[in-house]
């Protein structure tokens, strides 16, 4: 089925964004803590889409099981995965990053054969799934069991935040069904924020005026447009595609990734990784092949279809 220009253009636009995210993250390393990045990011993230949400006047849940629901999911979608990955980055590039973050679709689809009936991972997917690993494993290289190594282990922390986002999406298919996608994303980046509030604020929160330009700006842009405007364009393609459709953000993110560490970080990726790569994104597809995803008809479709994104 053909994609609207308006919504070809969207796709584009939030893979590069989502792409860049890691960049973004590689250079407020220099002045930054991990937690600080994370703390920092769910800051203005919750600032702009709880702005939305008060505009659309939205009402707020009283349901106790709700609320329960949802600060699992501030845990796992959010604060786990925005602390982890830029202690990942720590010690790999950017572009690795980006790639690594492609195990979360092979991640939900295990998590979603044992938790959810209806989501049982056919033969084809199985495959997708062994050759997605494969990918994994060979993007990695002969290193991935030496655990001493500092790029094992930061690239074993990217599969972990990877991991954390497929739990949380998941989590979010079995207890939020139906909830307004909007008001979740806001309520679990807030949560999220006020996570890791006691962890940031015991480092010490820098002075924005004492960052260098290119870490305020980088900052400004995880925060406000990662975080953010990126969600709020999702939701949009997701109102207005198939959920086949939207997922393609899913295989472009990496691309986007790979592109921005090389336009503006200079890194290079070795040959070996370009073949792990490619089997990542077949995998992936096997995994999500458009004739086994559902259609999304219903703020709660699309709730659960944000979740299952890759690309952050």
């Amino acid at each position: 089925m053909r994609i609207p220009t308006p919504q070809l253009l969207g796709l584009i636009a939030l893979a590069s964004i989502w792409g860049a995210s890691f960049m973004f993250i590689k250079v407020m390393l220099d002045e930054l803590s991990p937690v600080e990045i994370g703390w920092m990011r769910l800051g203005g993230g919750a600032v702009l889409i709880m702005a939305v949400v008060a505009a659309r006047r939205t009402p707020i849940p009283r349901d106790g099981r709700y609320w329960r629901s949802t600060l699992v999911v501030g845990l796992l979608g959010s604060a786990i995965p925005f602390f982890v990955i830029p202690l990942a980055e720590e010690e790999i590039s950017s572009q690795l990053a980006g790639i690594l973050n492609g195990a979360m679709p092979l991640w939900a689809a295990i998590l979603a054969h044992v938790a959810l009936v209806e989501e049982r991972v056919d033969r084809v997917g199985a495959l997708g799934l062994l050759i997605g690993f494969g990918g994994l494993a060979i993007v990695i290289g002969p290193g991935i069991f030496d655990l001493s190594d500092a790029s094992t282990q930061g690239a074993l922390l990217m599969l972990g935040a990877a991991l954390s986002y497929a739990a949380s999406a998941v989590w979010v298919r079995r207890r939020l069904r139906g909830v307004d996608s909007t008001l979740l994303a806001g309520n679990q980046t807030l949560l999220a924020f006020l996570y890791l509030t006691p962890w940031a604020l015991a480092g010490g929160v820098p002075n924005p005026v004492d960052l260098p330009a290119d870490v305020l700006w980088s900052a400004l842009a995880l925060g406000f447009l990662a975080t953010g405007v990126a969600y709020l364009i999702y939701y949009w393609l997701l109102a207005s595609l198939h959920a086949t459709q939207a997922s393609l953000v899913t295989y472009l993110a990496p691309v986007a990734a790979v592109f921005w560490g090389w336009a503006v970080l200079d890194e290079t990726l070795g040959p070996g990784v370009w073949p792990g790569l490619a089997l990542i994104l077949v995998g992936m597809y096997l995994v999500n092949r458009p004739a086994a995803a559902p259609v999304v008809t219903s703020e709660g479709e699309a709730a659960e279809a944000r979740q299952t994104s890759s690309a952050r």
